[in-house]
């Protein structure tokens, strides 16, 4: 069995993507940021940016008004 190398261990901690702070690996939230971060990136030891669904969504809705506006108002 081949020995293992130093860059093949595991995590023990990941840091923010927002401020930079070192938390648990099973984090869900920032305690410096309050803000909501993903798992582990085990490549760089940084955690994933989370999706904002509300915001596509509120976009998506206003668009939407934005076309049914322009359709009321000029056809």
């Amino acid at each position: 069995m081949p020995a293992q190398k130093d860059n093949d261990a595991p995590f023990t901690s990941k840091k923010c993507p927002y401020c930079e702070n070192y938390l648990a690996v099973d984090d869900k939230f920032c305690f410096s940021c309050n803000k909501k971060v993903g798992k582990l990136n085990e490549t760089t030891g940084i955690a994933d940016h989370t999706v904002a669904w509300i915001s596509y969504i509120i976009c998506f809705l206003a668009w939407a008004f934005l076309g049914f506006y322009i359709w009321w108002a000029f056809y």
